[in-house]
C-alpha cells in the first residue's frame, strides 16, 4: 500500500474532525476549550461543501451564505453526507484567522491572517519584518490547529467518544436537522 492509498483510507479523520469542530462550535456559542492549553473561538462561516463519500454516484451539496444557510448542512449530515470543506474563523486571545479547511487531506486554502501594520516605507528591512510577521502568524495558526486536532484525536481514541461525544453529535444533528 503506497502513501496515497494510506491517506485515502484515513481521509475520514478530516471529515470527522470538521464535523466535530462544527458540533463543538455550535454547542458552545463558538468557544472550544482545549483542556490544559487554551480557549479558542471558532465559527463556521459562509461556505461549506458536503458529499456522500464512497458513493457510486457523487452527491455534493455546496452551501454558501450566512449561518442560517449553514442549517441546510445539517440536513445533508442527517442524510449521511460528510463535510469535505468549510470556511472557518479561528480566534485565540490575540489573533483571528480565516481559512478554508479541506477535510480529505486536512489542507488549507484562502488563509487570511490578522492585518499587519501598514508600512509606508520601501525599506527592505521593513519588508523583511512584514514577511517575518506573516510567517509568525502562519506558525501560530498552525499551532492552534495542531492543538485542536490533538484534542480531537485524544477524544476520538478514548472511551468518552463512544460513550458521550458521538451520541451528543448524533443528537445535535437530529435536533438541528429537524
Amino acid at each position: 500500500m503506497d502513501l496515497v492509498d494510506i491517506l485515502k483510507n484515513k481521509a475520514f479523520l478530516g471529515r470527522e474532525f470538521l464535523t466535530w469542530l462544527w458540533f463543538r462550535s455550535d454547542a458552545s456559542d463558538g468557544i472550544v476549550e482545549i483542556p490544559g492549553k487554551s480557549t479558542i473561538e471558532l465559527h463556521f462561516l459562509d461556505k461549506m461543501v458536503l458529499n456522500l463519500s464512497g458513493s457510486d454516484s457523487p452527491q455534493t451539496v455546496t452551501i454558501t451564505g450566512g449561518q442560517s444557510e449553514l442549517r441546510e448542512g445539517m440536513a445533508a449530515l442527517k442524510e449521511g453526507k460528510k463535510i469535505e470543506e468549510a470556511r472557518i474563523s479561528i480566534k485565540d486571545a490575540h489573533e483571528e484567522f480565516t481559512v478554508v479547511v479541506k477535510a480529505s487531506w486536512l489542507s488549507f486554502s484562502g488563509f487570511r491572517p490578522p492585518p499587519s501594520l501598514p508600512s509606508d516605507s520601501t525599506d527592505s528591512l521593513e519588508g523583511e519584518g512584514l514577511f517575518m510577521e506573516k510567517m509568525y502568524l502562519l506558525e501560530h495558526f498552525l499551532d492552534i490547529v495542531d492543538e485542536l486536532f490533538e484534542f480531537f484525536l485524544k477524544l476520538r481514541l478514548s472511551d468518552t467518544w463512544d460513550a458521550r461525544e458521538l451520541p451528543a453529535i448524533r443528537e445535535w444533528i437530529r435536533r438541528e436537522a429537524g
